[in-house]
């Protein structure tokens, strides 16, 4: 049971190490919102886990951070978006692992999210 343990914390600290590698390098694209955080976080959620939209890819998750912040994320975290509200307005930057397919179709989709 400990071995499990110590693996799921291996993974869930590789992802985050990964994530913060991608950062490190600047949001592909940045975008506003006078929208909620919670309700665009939850869109872009939503239409990033469209089957139709982007066929047979990893699942979506979303992670909650400090109040009224969010990253929404996929499996491996080759595309995230992390979403914060502040003061009636929501900042998205949206981020993707250099050779990632479909960037410019994620960024779409999340457009119409704000």
């Amino acid at each position: 049971m400990k071995q499990w343990a110590g693996a799921l914390a291996l993974v869930a600290l590789t992802g985050c190490m990964s994530l913060n590698q991608t950062r490190s390098a600047g949001p592909a694209q940045v975008y506003t919102s006078q929208k909620p955080a919670t309700a665009v976080a939850e869109c872009i959620k939503f239409t990033w886990a469209n089957v139709q939209l982007f066929g047979d890819v990893a699942d979506v998750f979303m992670a909650k951070g400090e109040p009224d912040a969010f990253t929404v994320y996929t499996t491996e975290g080759q595309y995230f978006a992390d979403v914060a509200g502040k003061a009636g307005m929501t900042r998205v930057s949206f981020y993707a692992k250099p050779g990632g397919n479909a960037v410019e179709q994620r960024g779409a989709v999340l457009a119409t999210c704000l």
